[in-house]
């Protein structure tokens, strides 16, 4: 599994640490929301800056995560395609989450 082997490179970084959201696995650092599978639509979400969401769906890379018929701006869905960038958008997550512990 993709995301399994992630959890596995991310859990050796202090304050990460494998959790779940909405009864699947995901991935916390200190209790704040980095990115988890969303099998519903075959792709990684991650949570980075709402301005960081709208380019990466403006690139064609990520689509609006609207599970709940309502936008999560801090959210975006990274289709399978990217799978090999996923290591990447975690990064970048991660680094989100831990600016947003530092405020």
């Amino acid at each position: 599994m993709i995301f399994q082997e992630l959890v596995s490179r991310f859990e050796v970084e202090n304050g990460v640490e494998q959790s779940t959201m909405m009864g699947t696995p995901c991935l916390r650092y200190k209790g704040e929301f980095i990115g988890m599978m969303f099998d519903k639509e075959d792709s990684l979400i991650i949570k980075v800056s709402s301005e960081r969401v709208d380019e990466i769906i403006a690139n064609g890379e990520g689509n609006e995560f609207n599970f709940t018929k309502k936008r999560f701006k801090e959210w975006v869905l990274i289709p399978l395609e990217f799978r090999e960038d996923y290591e990447a958008y975690l990064g970048e997550a991660l680094t989100y989450a831990k600016t947003k512990k530092a405020e």
